[in-house]
């Protein structure tokens, strides 16, 4: 079985890390200027947002290697929940009248504020591109031609051991 990453997979995948890569960047900025002021460590949230990105950094992983779930688990975490939740804060700060980034805590004049703008830019726009790519004709190609045997959920699978099911899927997807 060929298992060459289609184009619309890697760039997928690249824009999938990238968001995450600007969620980091963004818990650094939020969290450094209290730091400059000598406010204590916010330990707790700063290890809740660790296991977030390191699992959402396993996902791609998962992603890139044409595991069916975990496309569906990225689009519901990063597009349902963080996408949506980024677009909320805005929409709710432009109806206070605060204005679109001061709805996403983003204060003050000078190049922190510059760059959690683009921040907030490059991940919107990685995580509705990603989103996109992940369902083009090629990605689901990829993912019907990879998944099935590595889909534990699968309707097909259920029941059989690993070893039948891999031997069966081989089967199948060879045509006999």
């Amino acid at each position: 079985m060929d298992r060459t990453l289609p184009s619309q997979v890697r760039w997928s995948t690249f824009l999938w890390a990238s968001a995450i890569a600007a969620g980091i960047i963004e818990t650094s900025l939020a969290v450094a200027p209290g730091l400059a002021e000598g406010a204590a460590v916010p330990w707790l949230a700063l290890s809740v947002r660790g296991l977030l990105y390191t699992f959402s950094a396993l996902l791609v992983v998962w992603f890139a290697r044409g595991h069916h779930w975990s496309r569906v688990t990225l689009v519901v975490l990063m597009t349902g929940v963080g996408l949506v939740s980024v677009l909320a804060s805005m929409g709710l700060g432009v109806l206070s009248g605060l204005g679109v980034f001061a709805g996403l805590g983003y204060e003050g004049p000078g190049a922190a504020l510059a760059l959690r703008v683009v921040h907030t830019v490059v991940y919107v726009a990685a995580v509705v591109v990603a989103t996109v790519m992940a369902f083009l004709p090629a990605s689901g190609r990829y993912f019907a031609a990879t998944g099935v045997e590595d889909d534990p959920l699968h309707s097909e699978n259920v029941g059989r051991s690993d070893v039948e099911g891999t031997v069966i899927d081989r089967a199948l997807l060879a045509g006999g």
